[in-house]
């Protein structure tokens, strides 16, 4: 597999892993979205 998609199912995985851990903060929330943008910025070209 590619080496950029194996980082950004592990940073969703992680951003999944805060949501439920985070238990409702909107800190962890915002947290949580700021690593799924930078997943995104991975799979760029």
């Amino acid at each position: 597999m590619n080496k950029r998609f194996l980082l950004f199912c592990a940073t969703a995985w992680t951003a999944a892993a805060i949501l439920i851990l985070g238990q409702d903060s909107v800190a962890l929330e915002a947290l949580s979205g700021v690593m799924v943008l930078a997943g995104f910025d991975l799979l760029r070209p």
